[in-house]
């Protein structure tokens, strides 16, 4: 329901989630196993050295230093500002637009989503087979559809709740004079989820 990468979100996860693990591991290798450990240290200084006359070899000018850490530093500025891009990319989704008609000679109807938002938690807060409600807006593919989220008591059957709430977007219906698409999603005691196609086509 929002503007969120879910494809990209895991794959970013899953490459973390892989880099420290295999540097876990190898930490615990080295620190557990005593052939791991007699390697790495064998190992070690041949990879200093190597790593030093590579240094050596990429002066930049009078410097003294390598430009090997130039573009060490830049590399990860540039995987910064992706991440903070990726960051600022996530969630969004949200629109005050609820319902917009093709102007015509009397002039453009808007509905802002707040007025369908308050009705709609004003008119499911007075059913006490609900805990909470919360009424949200989204921009789906060029359409506004709304988001209903109710918690419903204990003991109350969840498809009940539904139909309250899919009572409630009906009669919205009728006062807009528009068939607004919208998804209900429905909370209890045992976390119960139900996403059913309301009116999404």
């Amino acid at each position: 329901m929002n503007s969120t990468n879910r494809g990209a979100n895991r794959a970013v996860i899953l490459l973390a989630g892989l880099v420290l693990l295999a540097a876990g591991l190898s930490a615990a290798a080295v620190g557990a196993l005593a052939s791991v450990r007699d390697g790495y240290t064998e190992q070690a200084p041949g990879v200093v050295s190597s790593v030093t006359e590579a240094l050596k070899a990429t002066p930049l000018g009078g410097t003294g230093h390598s430009w090997l850490w130039l573009a060490a530093a830049a590399l990860l500025l540039v995987l910064v500002i992706l991440f903070v891009v990726f960051i600022f990319r996530q969630g969004g989704g949200h629109t005050r637009t609820l319902l917009s008609e093709k102007p015509t000679e009397h002039g453009r109807t808007v509905v802002d989503s707040a007025v369908a938002e308050q009705l709609l938690q004003e008119s499911l807060a007075t059913h006490p087979e609900l805990v909470a409600s919360h009424v949200s807006t989204y921009a789906v593919k060029g359409s506004s559809v709304l988001k209903v989220s109710v918690s419903c008591r204990r003991g109350v059957s969840p498809a009940d709740a539904r139909d309250l709430v899919e009572a409630q977007l009906l009669a919205l219906d009728e006062l807009l004079g528009s068939s607004i698409p919208a998804l209900i999603q429905v909370s209890g005691g045992f976390r119960v989820r139900t996403a059913g196609a309301t009116r999404l086509a």
